[in-house]
């Protein structure tokens, strides 16, 4: 789906409009730049794709790049309140990077700058929700997708919910996965997913994957 459909589609405005990106803004992540993203697109060649969890913009970005690729008519849509999880609050390495103005992060700049200066904006889609409002805004709207990266929060319940949301959101033949597998929060929601869908997870490395039945 192009961008300007899907913008239609949900009466939406481009986030990157007048938009000037922030200098010194750097694209970082965790696992983001993984040649596991690019290697989804490639076998499943989305016509939409989800991320559901995107920080500063890596693996939006690795993703659009690799849908840009291929020369895919395929939006990104990247969603993620951008407020940042516990881990980012919790270390002090991590919470300056929230960018906080008056105790409220601002770090969303940083996504934005990121996105326009890979020159991937023209198919990336930010949607700033919690990850299951998110999920009910999209089928609310009727929205499909053939590839969901789901790399939001890492608590069980949390990776377990996200999963539950986004599967109806998956057309059958798609891939829905993810990684930080040795984490043990995110192997117990993972196999108790498994268990409640009936699907096999196959796992690879650190990433763990579904494929939809068609």
């Amino acid at each position: 789906m192009k961008k300007s459909d899907l913008l239609q589609k949900l009466g939406f405005v481009d986030a990157f409009d007048n938009f000037s990106p922030i200098e010194g803004t750097i694209l970082e992540g965790w696992n983001g730049d993984s040649p596991m993203l690019p290697a989804v697109v490639n076998e499943v060649k989305p016509k939409l794709l989800i991320e559901v969890g995107s920080w500063m913009g890596q693996s939006g970005v690795h993703f659009a790049k690799a849908v840009k690729e291929l020369n895919l008519d395929c939006s990104v849509i990247c969603v993620d309140t951008w407020l940042g999880s516990v881990e980012h609050w919790m270390d002090p390495k991590i919470k300056p990077k929230l960018e906080l103005v008056n105790g409220y992060p601002t770090f969303y700049k940083r996504f934005l700058t990121n996105v326009k200066n890979a020159g991937v904006e023209d198919c990336v889609v930010p949607l700033p929700m919690p990850s299951l409002i998110a999920a009910n805004f999209l089928k609310a709207n009727n929205i499909m997708a053939d590839v969901i990266y789901i790399d939001g929060s890492h608590d069980q319940s949390d990776v377990f919910n996200d999963l539950m949301a986004y599967w109806p959101l998956l057309n059958p033949g798609g891939m829905i996965f993810g990684d930080d597998l040795p984490w043990e929060s995110v192997k117990s929601a993972v196999y108790a997913f498994s268990a409640e869908i009936g699907y096999p997870v196959l796992e690879q490395g650190i990433n763990w994957i579904f494929r939809k039945r068609t």
